[in-house]
């Protein structure tokens, strides 16, 4: 017995020994941004030509899951700022589907290294996510990978397989000359436009839905738990704004049906930065939804005109805080 484990682990050594060193091969950002074509409306792409790209500035970046992809107009803010502080301020909606804390810091690394935005705007919901976002171990540095192992991440053995899959997909293509797809982008803005209205059975659904999970939510020291994850790389954020002379901003975007007026930790973000809280008006009104999580055109307009001139009230307490 002795021996076969031996010779298992004299067979397994140069695998994990090479598998080990691969982890550490960095894919290139164009082929790690377009290794995941096709989802989130081929999203992406287009955050990789914006940031990489495109030589036009980024003075404020939203960034956030799909829930900023449907409500934040990034053109009509930035003409609406124009026009409210007579500016020329480039603003860029950078949500990405699906929660995840560790995706948002990994595409803001690469943002602030390409760009100087003056504020970020950063989403948040009724409560954190707990897990690691599925595409962050495709886009993310080696050392985040590995640095995700903390803060009860349970996606962690998952990550580190798929950094291996992008990463190994990578050196075939340099290894055979195959070069990276251009991605396909048409737009110079991030907002994903939609006209359909949500059945109103949907909206009822997910509003019994909160009323159960409200009524039955789970220990305190649980959520503290769940909570060590999303918050870590958080604060990773906002200290990467910080350090980037970058000013934040909060931005609640809550579901149709929760009935929460402010976020559960609604207390840490307060500590932090201003939070804007959209009115009930907007939230309220069905017709301005086309799923229970997300906005319409209707709903992304108004809300957006909202979000701007609450911005243009933030950024002028700022410039007189700066003396500007």
């Amino acid at each position: 017995m002795r021996k076969f484990i031996f010779n298992i682990t004299l067979f397994s050594a140069p695998l994990l020994v090479l598998l080990f060193i691969l982890l550490f091969v960095q894919p290139d950002k164009k082929f790690a941004y377009t290794f995941v074509k096709g989802e989130c409306d081929n999203k992406a792409a287009w955050i990789y030509q914006r940031i990489f790209e495109n030589q036009e500035r980024i003075d404020i970046a939203f960034t956030g899951a799909s829930q900023t992809s449907c409500a934040i107009m990034d053109e009509l803010v930035e003409k609406q700022l124009d026009s409210t502080l007579n500016s020329d301020l480039k603003v860029a909606s950078l949500g990405y589907c699906r929660r995840g804390r560790d995706i948002q810091f990994a595409m803001l690394n690469d943002l602030f290294s390409h760009k100087k935005p003056k504020l970020l705007v950063i989403e948040i919901t009724e409560n954190e996510p707990a897990k690691s976002h599925p595409v962050f171990p495709y886009l993310a540095e080696s050392k985040d990978v590995l640095g995700s192992f903390v803060f009860f991440n349970q996606r962690f053995l998952s990550n580190i397989y798929k950094a291996l899959i992008v990463r190994f997909e990578f050196y075939k293509h340099i290894s055979f000359g195959i070069k990276t797809e251009n991605p396909e982008v048409n737009s110079n803005f991030g907002y994903i436009p939609s006209n359909q209205i949500v059945i109103i059975d949907e909206l009822s659904r997910n509003q019994e839905t909160w009323n159960k999970k409200l009524k039955n939510q789970q220990p305190a020291f649980i959520s503290k738990i769940e909570n060590k994850y999303p918050l870590h790389y958080l604060e990773k954020m906002v200290k990467l704004a910080k350090s980037n002379h970058c000013d934040v901003v909060f931005l609640y975007l809550p579901e149709y049906g929760s009935g929460l007026k402010e976020p559960e930790n609604i207390g840490i973000y307060r500590n932090i930065a201003p939070v804007i809280l959209l009115t009930d008006s907007i939230i309220q009104n069905k017709t301005n939804w086309k799923d229970p999580m997300h906005f319409n055109d209707a709903g992304a307009k108004q809300a957006s005109d909202f979000i701007s001139g609450e911005l243009a009230s933030q950024i002028k307490k700022l410039n007189e805080t700066s003396g500007k």
